[in-house]
């Protein structure tokens, strides 16, 4: 009989254990999705942000405070062979000299 008794307040003892377990790791599971959906949100953020970023919009903003301009006076067209085109004697863009040709 006393046989009986001490199995049976082991296996509640040992349930118990097992159920504390169970819990502990679920709570564990419970803070780490959570953590997975801030990460996800603060992902999102970054992505909105980056986006709001490569608008032509804010790339001129920053063009500005950064010091560039347009230069709308000069056309610098880059032509194979390392001049520049308009500013230093060369052709205008889609008029390049035709070897052979004179032109």
């Amino acid at each position: 009989m006393l046989l009986v008794v001490g199995l049976l307040c082991g296996g509640l003892v040992s349930l118990l254990l097992l159920s504390a377990v169970l819990a502990q790791d679920s709570y564990r599971v419970r803070e780490l999705n959570n953590d997975l959906i801030d990460l996800r949100a603060a992902r999102e953020s970054k992505k909105v942000e980056n986006m709001r970023q490569d608008t032509p919009e804010a790339i001129a903003r920053n063009n500005d405070l950064q010091g560039q301009h347009k230069d709308w006076d000069t056309a610098r067209v880059i032509i194979p062979g390392g001049s520049t085109g308009a500013g230093d004697g060369g052709t205008p863009a889609g008029r390049e000299r035709v070897p052979g040709t004179g032109r």
